[in-house]
């Protein structure tokens, strides 16, 4: 794309206000003669049932969406399956592929979003979704970066409690147990950890979004269409930063999971009348096997995506697996120490 653009991903719970600040912001920049288009996900994926295998799928079809419209600035005419291989393996129809590229092309069309530019507007286009994996937002940081387009992210903070009583008052809530389960995964930006999540900004939503945050967030905006992500030069070593990234979050979510079935294991003993003494000793051997496990998966991750970099890795299975495993030789532990002190 020739002119200055930008992808803005509005990550947070469901419920958090992430429409409401999209519809903000959609009005700030028109005052600044910016043009807008807002990708809603809830739109493009209407039916959505929650399925891990399909959500996977249609997360990939917007993104196929969304790349075909920064790749094809002047070709409003094809179809996404004339762009794009569809893969062996993949459970979806060419017809539901272009399902989605039909209501990504209504809502382009809907919001006055042309392809082709007379002009120098600049243009910003708002990615509302939950994007709580952090792995989410890094697919469409790459996609900045393989056009050459502005990237920043802004995380709408609010307490569960207050988007579950929101979300129970919607036409269509999310259900409370996925509501729920997409609160115990979020993955906030860390620019610390993540270089490349330094373009983001986290706003406390319980009351509302006030004026000043949104000036801040329209600052925002103008930085990344000032300074444009530089297209990867290197393929080697982008692939190998995609790598560590990738292990990163697994290691990261396989310890969140391990501390998680610790701590069970270890309400399970008290309610089991444990002594302090057994409870003490249970909680040392639980955090050694964890230590020890985590450090035998960082091999493991770290060999895979060496030694077949081009497959991708599947993590949440690779997540149930390391749930599995853990949660088995836990088990044991417990067992074997209420077992001996009994």
């Amino acid at each position: 794309m020739n002119d200055a653009a930008a992808l803005c991903v509005l990550s947070g719970l469901p419920a958090a206000g992430k429409s409401r600040l999209a519809r903000e912001l959609r009005g700030r920049a028109w005052a600044r003669g910016w043009r807008t288009l807002l990708v809603t996900y809830d739109e493009l994926i209407p039916a959505r049932d929650w399925r891990q295998s399909e959500w996977k799928q249609h997360r990939k079809m917007v993104l196929m969406c969304l790349e075909r419209f920064l790749h094809h600035p002047s070709d409003q005419t094809r179809t996404l399956s004339d762009q794009t291989q569809t893969p062996s393996d993949q459970t979806q129809t060419l017809s539901e592929v272009n399902g989605v590229w039909m209501r990504f092309e209504q809502m382009r069309q809907q919001q006055s979003i042309s392809h082709t530019h007379t002009h120098s507007q600049p243009l910003v286009v708002l990615l509302d979704d939950n994007f709580y994996y952090q792995s989410m937002r890094y697919q469409v940081q790459q996609l900045a970066r393989k056009y050459g387009v502005g990237f920043c992210q802004v995380f709408l903070q609010c307490p569960l409690h207050v988007c579950l009583q929101r979300n129970r008052s919607r036409p269509q809530p999310v259900p409370d147990d996925v509501l729920l389960q997409m609160c115990e995964r979020m993955e906030p930006p860390n620019e610390i950890r993540n270089p490349w999540e330094q373009q983001s900004l986290t706003l406390d939503s319980t009351d509302g979004i006030a004026d000043g945050h949104v000036q801040k967030l329209m600052d925002l905006l103008a930085s990344a269409l000032e300074n444009p992500r530089s297209p990867v030069q290197d393929e080697t070593q982008q692939k190998e930063a995609d790598r560590l990234i990738c292990a990163s979050s697994v290691l990261h979510r396989a310890d969140q999971t391990c501390r998680r079935l610790v701590s069970q294991a270890l309400s399970s003993a008290r309610e089991g009348q444990a002594s302090p003494d057994e409870q003490k000793a249970l909680a040392k051997a639980l955090t050694e096997l964890k230590t020890a496990f985590l450090q035998e998966l960082k091999k493991d991750v770290l060999h895979r995506v060496s030694v077949f970099p081009d497959e991708p890795v599947d993590v949440e299975q690779l997540l149930m697996n390391v749930s599995a495993a853990f949660q088995r030789r836990s088990r044991e532990i417990v067992c074997k120490r209420l077992t001996d002190s009994g």
